[in-house]
């Protein structure tokens, strides 16, 4: 037998682009909120990866580019399973179905929120002045978005159809921050269901139809 046919070949192992993408923002993640925005690089980010840092070009044009992904792609994710859940809430005949479905986009929402917390403090809030272009540039289109599909979900014979969607969604996206916010500065585990349980209940006398809520016995 040869030394070539001797050695034994060495077991490579591949992950997708899309797999490697995801690990990307993991590592980036927890860069991010150990360094802050302007303390992180990338070089930092490819060590937590384990990967080379030209690696992390293919997938990101630049640090602000990854950032945005870290931060964003989780809410911008949950809006998409809004759009089809809306039209449920909307489409349902009773508050007990719409209940369920509020509930169950109210936990999904406050999960993604719960996760990227700390990234989005830091975007808005963080030293270097990125806040306001972040804002901008990432959570005016997420409000947007958000209103489209509350508008959507809402049954134009509920009580919620009279009020602006616009504020509606700053409002919805603001209590699910402060929710987040509350358990992250107690050093406290968010009961996202519980939580999830409490907005739902909160929600519902927007959106239920007025023949429901007319019919409905207050506790």
């Amino acid at each position: 037998m040869t030394q070539a046919q001797a050695k034994p070949k060495k077991a490579t192992s591949r992950i997708s682009s899309a797999e490697r993408r995801e690990s990307i923002l993991a590592a980036a993640t927890e860069v991010f909120i150990r360094c802050g925005y302007a303390g992180a690089r990338t070089k930092d980010i490819a060590i937590e990866a384990k990967i080379n840092e030209a690696l992390i070009y293919r997938h990101f044009a630049s640090k602000e580019e990854l950032f945005d992904a870290a931060v964003i792609e989780p809410l911008e994710s949950w809006l998409e399973t809004y759009n089809h859940a809306g039209r449920l809430v909307a489409t349902a005949t009773d508050s007990e179905t719409q209940l369920q479905l509020l509930e169950r986009g109210a936990e999904q929402y406050l999960s993604h929120v719960d996760e990227v917390f700390p990234l989005l403090g830091i975007a808005l809030f963080g030293s270097g002045g990125y806040g306001p272009e972040f804002y901008a540039k990432r959570i005016v289109p997420l409000i947007s978005g958000w209103a489209r599909r509350t508008a959507t979900a809402m049954p134009s014979d509920a009580a919620g159809s009279k009020l602006d969607q616009h504020f509606l969604a700053i409002a919805g996206i603001g209590i699910s921050f402060f929710v987040a916010a509350d358990a992250h500065f107690r050093d406290k585990k968010l009961d996202v269901q519980a939580s999830a349980k409490q907005l739902a209940q909160m929600m519902l006398p927007l959106f239920e139809h007025r023949s429901e809520s007319a019919g409905r016995k207050p506790d």
